[in-house]
């Protein structure tokens, strides 16, 4: 039984094959290349029993190299078995067109969210501190580009000063705090937009 021979690499002229049962084996490649150098088709040959393979430079095509192989009795040549299918890659973070992340499992977070806030309005706690108020607005106007969601809770904000409801806990003013300051050096530190793009600032110029 001839040993099987796998295509690593054909183009026109030139043929690379592999016989990986024969791998070391010097006396089998130096064989085949004395049978495959006596065809008229076999312009070159170059044997590497190391690696098991040999590269032929030919003027013929892929069936005649394999018929004058089986018919001299080097190998039986075989189409290279098809590449194993990558593993999928993770999906790509998705983001918004402003660059920003996109939180997964929005959907379910905003249900979640609105039904707690339902369940609070019920049990007789609908608005929170004034402080509170006044960052939602912020973020309404500055996250959400809404200013009727801004003019809402600044609403409300002022409505709790009236009732002495005005400040929320440390942990949470902390937090505003540490918000405001990177949303304040992220912008600082963002380029304009004509430096962004390598454009002009003025489309006249």
């Amino acid at each position: 039984m001839l040993p099987t021979a796998n295509v690593e690499h054909f183009m026109s002229g030139r043929l690379r094959v592999k016989v990986p049962h024969r791998r070391g084996d010097v006396s089998y490649f130096r064989s085949a290349v004395e049978k495959l150098s006596e065809h008229p088709e076999i312009a070159g040959l170059r044997a590497n029993p190391m690696t098991g393979s040999i590269l032929i430079q030919h003027e013929t095509d892929l069936p005649k190299i394999r018929e004058i192989a089986a018919k001299s009795e080097i190998f039986d040549l075989r189409e290279a078995p098809p590449p194993r299918p990558r593993r999928a890659s993770p999906p790509a973070k998705a983001q918004a067109a402003d660059g920003t992340a996109v939180l997964a499992g929005g959907g379910a977070t905003t249900i979640g969210l609105t039904s707690l806030a339902l369940y609070q309005a019920i049990r007789g706690n609908a608005l929170g501190p004034a402080t509170e108020n006044f960052w939602n607005a912020y973020g309404g106007l500055r996250i959400l580009k809404n200013p009727w969601i801004a003019l809402l809770f600044c609403g409300l904000g002022m409505l709790q000063l009236t009732r002495g409801r005005w400040a929320g806990s440390a942990t949470s003013l902390l937090f505003y705090a540490f918000v405001v300051g990177q949303l304040s050096s992220s912008a600082a530190g963002k380029p304009a937009p004509a430096e962004r793009s390598g454009g002009n600032p003025d489309p006249q110029v």
